[in-house]
């Protein structure tokens, strides 16, 4: 079967007769008549349809003209991602014929997917085949207008992208992307601006409003979650994953989306299972819906202000306001590179200098040379990834021992790859450009060289994110969190008969994991298994509770 075919196949399956028994003894039936709308992109809560008989038309309105995209015939269902997301519709259905379909709610759906495994395992591969499908297929979903130099566009692109949300970029320094503005009405001070699927037109917008723009923000819950997780990288999705799984009501929340550090990574080859590799952001999308199927919540663009504890339930305090009650935390937030420590260097911030490396900001440098600062694995994967998507890559290092933090494997590649070359012993001294970066001033040793290069990606230090934290949540002299024996031993343990757990801050109920936790390795598994460990921990506390 040719990859075309496959895809097609795993995407638009037939149901069997017992699979369509068992959707139809939760379902109610609905009747429409012929061109009849049966869901509306943009519509949120949309159900689940399975066509009895009849047909369902799915078509994209992104674009200038309607598209249809498939047509649904009996035994055959409607959905996407965004059914288990709870997100809206990017596509709308309409009846072709007299139609009678299957209705299942979006809550009896996530109890098919999480009780009934093989009808589970056909779903989400369609659903997940289906979006793959769709956003390579010319769908133009939302239409952001921007120059490549802006740094907000690119904070746009790299939240649309993270949140997996399908979209169109018009390069507005072209003609045909001035043209289209002006077609739009689009001014130039707009710019940034974005057209939602909705309808809604939003000039130089916040991922705040982007999210209310695209309808990602909902209100949470008053009643207290079992588990809290703040921080949606690979500990904080692990830990939503086996919460979710074993029972706990867990949410997650992310100042930005799901995938942490490790999404910005293009591409990760030693992890555990994944022979061929895979980027960080489908490693990050992979771990989000699996705890999406296990009932997770996770919410985002939200940041945590504030925590503190009140009869034994944690309350955290949001920047819109909401307060999030849990009976245990975990803070998973990670740590930010450090900013290159170079006067003026802010102004290039997005525009020519980048603290992540994927495919939106590899397009900034596609025709010149890249320079990645840093030692580690992902200045490593940066480099190769650069390497195959720009003119070259040259990676600086401060020390002179490519494998002091870095992996073997990686650090062979690197050497014997044509495309990158690798100064060691060297610190950036300045930047030079005016309207668009052109290079940089090095300094070796007494002496100084320039490097030509159009971007700069930066992978040098960590600072943790643990400013929101009380006082009782005590961290070391980096900033990050002391747990498990650390935690004991700094007098600040408040509990005389028990110790903490080992990811147990010094604030009992409240975990960390991941990059935030003092004395970590900086690798994905670990942040996995520090995940998993505090569920387990979790049910400790609980079951003092």
């Amino acid at each position: 079967m040719a990859n075309g075919d496959q895809e097609h196949h795993l995407a638009f399956p037939k149901l069997n007769v017992s699979e369509v028994d068992i959707l139809a003894r939760l379902a109610s039936v609905c009747e429409f008549e012929d061109g009849a709308t049966i869901f509306k992109a943009g519509q949120r809560g949309v159900s689940f349809y399975v066509v009895e008989s009849g047909e369902i038309a799915i078509v994209d309105e992104s674009g200038d003209e309607p598209k249809t995209i498939v047509v649904h015939g009996p035994r055959e269902f409607t959905g996407d991602v965004s059914l288990l997301t709870d997100r809206p519709a990017v596509i709308s259905g309409y009846a072709r014929g007299n139609c009678r379909a299957y209705c299942v709610s979006p809550d009896d759906l996530r109890r098919v997917i999480q009780e009934i495994p093989d009808l589970s395992d056909k779903l989400l591969e369609a659903f997940q085949t289906r979006r793959f499908l769709l956003e390579h297929s010319g769908f133009v979903g939302v239409r952001v207008f921007g120059s490549l130099s802006d740094p907000e566009l690119t904070v746009i692109r790299e939240f649309f992208d993270k949140n997996k949300v399908p979209h169109t970029w018009i390069d507005v320094d072209v003609p045909e992307g001035h043209d289209a503005m002006t077609a739009l009405g689009v001014a130039p001070d707009q710019l940034p601006f974005v057209s939602c699927n909705r309808g809604t037109r939003s000039p130089r917008p916040t991922v705040t409003r982007l999210a209310e723009c695209l309808g990602l923000k909902r209100k949470i819950r008053d009643e207290p979650f079992d588990l809290v997780i703040v921080g949606a990288g690979p500990a904080g999705l692990a830990a939503a994953v086996y919460g979710a799984s074993e029972g706990l009501a867990t949410i997650v929340l992310d100042r930005f989306g799901p995938g942490g550090q490790a999404g910005t990574s293009s591409r990760i080859e030693n992890y555990m299972g994944f022979p061929a590799g895979l980027t960080g952001a489908d490693l990050a999308n992979r771990g989000y819906l699996q705890a999406l199927k296990f009932g997770a919540e996770l919410v985002a663009p939200v940041e945590v202000r504030s925590m503190s504890c009140e009869d034994k339930v944690h309350r955290l305090v949001l920047d819109d306001g909401q307060v999030v009650k849990g009976r245990t935390v975990l803070v998973a937030t990670g740590a930010s590179y450090q900013r290159l420590p170079i006067a003026d260097s802010e102004r290039w911030d997005g525009a020519g200098i980048y603290y992540s490396c994927t495919s939106v900001h590899a397009r900034s440098c596609r025709s010149g040379r890249a320079a990645v600062v840093g030692g580690g694995n992902s200045a490593g994967q940066a480099a190769m990834f650069l390497a195959e998507h720009t003119a070259g890559a040259t990676l600086l290092l401060r020390g002179g021992n490519l494998r002091k933090s870095m992996s073997d494997y990686l650090a062979r590649r690197i050497e014997q790859h044509e495309k990158i070359e690798v100064l060691r012993h060297v610190e950036v001294e300045a930047i030079h450009g005016d309207r668009t970066l052109t290079g940089l001033r090095l300094r070796n040793g007494d002496g100084y060289r320039e490097l030509e290069c159009s971007a700069v990606f930066v992978f040098i230090g960590a600072q943790p994110h643990t400013g929101w934290l009380p006082p009782s949540v005590v961290v070391d002299s980096k900033g990050f969190i002391l747990t498990g024996a650390n935690a004991a031993h700094s007098d600040h343990w408040p509990l005389k008969d028990r110790e903490p757990c080992t990811v147990e801050t010094t604030c009992p109920g409240v975990f960390a994991a991941g990059d935030v936790r003092s004395g970590t390795t900086k690798r994905v598994a670990f942040a996995v298994g520090d995940g998993a460990l505090a569920v387990t921990c979790a049910h400790r506390v609980l079951a003092e509770l």
